[in-house]
């Protein structure tokens, strides 16, 4: 029998995004923030995490994701700013934002949701928060110390970039990291 794949759907970024974030990373990079980082290529915009799936079942999930991704215009988002959740005296985990066009983002995110949910999938309980994670905190930090740095980079922008693609990704945990390879592209309409 086939060995199950961890999987989730996100949207790819592109390489300008990629060299942004890692700035980023790099400027929040100081003896006083212990973070386990997000290597960069690994960073995307998760629209749904789907836990472990059958092989058997990427055709249907792709045939879903193309339904969705065809009834959507590509659109733009920009990334910008810094923050933490839940909070800064407890970070769990260190994003940057978006901004742009946040209501197309959550109409395909929950296009998404919709189109697996016909398949099996249960939908998400808490609300969708759109993100780009870039880093996990490895033990509790001093607020203070994350929250410097946090404000410094509070402006921080990039210019806008398309969203033309919604991805199934396999992710592979190893010692290394984790490893993602795209199972499926579906293209939005333009």
């Amino acid at each position: 029998m086939p060995k199950p794949l961890r999987a989730f759907v996100a949207v790819p970024l592109p390489a300008p995004v990629i060299d942004f974030l890692q700035q980023i990373q790099q400027q929040l990079h100081s003896p006083m923030i212990n973070v386990r980082w997000v290597r960069p290529e690994n960073i995307h915009l998760t629209l749904k995490f789907l836990g472990d799936i059958e092989p058997s079942q990427v055709p249907v999930i792709g045939a879903q994701l193309d339904a969705a991704a065809v009834s959507m215009p590509a659109f733009t988002l920009n990334a910008r700013g810094v923050g933490v959740f839940p909070n800064r005296r407890k970070p769990r985990v260190l994003w940057v934002g978006l901004d742009g066009e946040t209501g197309m983002l959550k109409m395909l995110q929950t296009t998404v949701e919709t189109a697996l949910a016909a398949v099996g999938f249960k939908k998400e309980k808490r609300a969708f928060r759109a993100h780009l994670t870039i880093g996990r905190p490895r033990k509790r930090m001093d607020p203070d110390d994350l929250g410097g740095s946090l404000d410094r980079l509070q402006t921080a922008a990039l210019a806008p970039f398309r969203v033309g693609r919604v991805c199934l990704y396999q992710s592979v945990l190893k010692p290394s990291g984790a490893e993602y390879t795209v199972l499926y592209s579906a293209p939005l309409s333009d």
